[in-house]
C-alpha cells in the first residue's frame, strides 16, 4: 500500500520532476501549470499536496479554497480541482490518501464539506468509482460545462470541462 508515502506542500524544487514525470507518459502538463499552482499556494488561493513514494513523485492533489463553480462558491465549499496519480503508482491507495489529506486540511480550516468535479468520459472511470467509494455524492445540479449547467437540448464538447460535481460532509 502506501507505507513509504510522504505528503507535503508543493515547493519550487518539485516542479521539474512533476512536469517531467507527466511528459514521460505523454500527458500535456507543462511546468507553467505547477508554477501557477505554486503562486496560488503562496497567496492562499489554492493548496497543493504532493505525494512521494520512496522519494519519487507519484501524484498530487490541489484544493481551491474559493471554487469557481457557483454552487460551491455560494455554499463556501472548497473544491478538490486536480487529482493526479501516475499510472504505475495507481491501485495502491495513493489517490485515497491524497483525498483524505485534502479533507483533513479543509476540516482543519473549519469547512464542513468539500466538493469536486469529475469528468464524464471513460478516462475518468477510476476517479468516478473512487469518489463514490469515498462517499462523494452528486450535488443534484446535473452536468456542467466550464462551470455552467447544461439543460435539455444543449450541446457541449466532450472534454475535460464536461463534469458532474460531487460533494461530501467532512
Amino acid at each position: 500500500m502506501t507505507k513509504n508515502l510522504i505528503l507535503r506542500p508543493l515547493t519550487e524544487s518539485d516542479i521539474d520532476e512533476i512536469a517531467s514525470s507527466f511528459n514521460i507518459i505523454g500527458w500535456n502538463k507543462p511546468k507553467s501549470i505547477y508554477e501557477s499552482y505554486l503562486s496560488e499556494q503562496s497567496r492562499s488561493i489554492r493548496s497543493v499536496i504532493v505525494g512521494k513514494e520512496n522519494g519519487k513523485f507519484c501524484g498530487y492533489v490541489t484544493i481551491k479554497w474559493k471554487s469557481e463553480y457557483p454552487f460551491f462558491n455560494q455554499k463556501n465549499i472548497p473544491e478538490i480541482s486536480d487529482l493526479n496519480v501516475l499510472p504505475h503508482f495507481r491501485k495502491n491507495g495513493i489517490g485515497t490518501t491524497l483525498i483524505n489529506a485534502s479533507e483533513a486540511l479543509a476540516k482543519e480550516r473549519g469547512y464542513a464539506s468539500i466538493g469536486l468535479g469529475v469528468g464524464m468520459t471513460a478516462d475518468y472511470g477510476n476517479a468516478q468509482r473512487l469518489y463514490v467509494h469515498l462517499g462523494y455524492v452528486p450535488d443534484g445540479h446535473g452536468l456542467h460545462y466550464k462551470n455552467k449547467p447544461l439543460n435539455y437540448g444543449d450541446q457541449a464538447t466532450i472534454d475535460d470541462d464536461l463534469v458532474i460535481y460531487l460533494s461530501r460532509s467532512i
